[in-house]
């Protein structure tokens, strides 16, 4: 098995025993689509707010904060455990850490995003339009740009006193214009059956998601000895 499989593999078992990140991550996105339904349930039931726009940036909200609150432990318990020496020293590259570290995010996030979507579904009574395949896709593709990004960032910021306010600071920036907004149009088109017309965004979260995992490829071995 590869080395990046086995660390992805060590740290899903982890989360499976414990459940911490996980289920702070489950509550967060529950409260989230409760609280979009009972915020805009006049709003949607007179048809001055559409749905598929709420679903939209309502979803990408729910998974960013999500995700931001599960991944900042990603590197943060090895440090606290005082692991993270250990797997450093284990005689594999540097950047199958990372690698590894994105999987077992990936799964947990997406696992809450796929969530989300059936709290939205059911909270809303929204069958997507019949769309729901496109909508799943398109937030797999966007989850794992978010996931190489918040990854890399984890990183950088677990040598940090001051860890988990840095990873919210750092990362929303990023994510706004590599994630957020062009997910959001994606989605929007994706729920009302136009999903051609988000070529283009489509191919901007791939570049990115190309571009971040190239940066993490290279650099982890340096952010993790600063």
């Amino acid at each position: 098995m590869m080395a990046f499989v086995e660390i992805a593999a060590k740290d899903l078992r982890i989360e499976l025993r414990s459940k911490e990140m996980l289920s702070a991550m489950f509550l967060f996105a529950l409260l989230m689509v409760l609280a979009f339904r009972f915020a805009f349930d006049q709003s949607v039931n007179s048809g001055s707010v559409v749905v598929s726009d709420l679903a939209a940036a309502a979803l990408w909200i729910c998974f960013s904060f999500a995700a931001i609150v599960g991944m900042h432990t990603s590197f943060a318990k090895e440090r606290d455990r005082e692991t993270l020496e250990g797997l450093l020293l284990c005689p594999v590259d540097r950047s199958a850490i990372f690698l590894g570290k994105a999987l077992a995010n990936l799964v947990l996030v997406f696992a809450v995003d796929l969530l989300s979507i059936l709290f939205f579904a059911l909270f809303f009574s929204y069958d997507f339009n019949g769309n729901s395949a496109p909508v799943i896709g398109i937030a797999f593709l966007g989850t794992v740009t978010l996931v190489l990004v918040g990854t890399l960032v984890a990183a950088i910021s677990v040598n940090s006193r001051a860890r988990e306010v840095l990873l919210p600071i750092l990362l929303i920036p990023l994510i706004a214009f590599s994630v957020i907004i062009p997910c959001v149009q994606a989605t929007r088109n994706a729920i009302n059956g136009q999903l051609a017309e988000s070529m283009g965004e489509v191919q901007s979260i791939i570049g990115f998601a190309v571009i971040f995992a190239a940066v993490g490829y290279l650099t982890i071995d340096y952010v993790l000895e600063g």
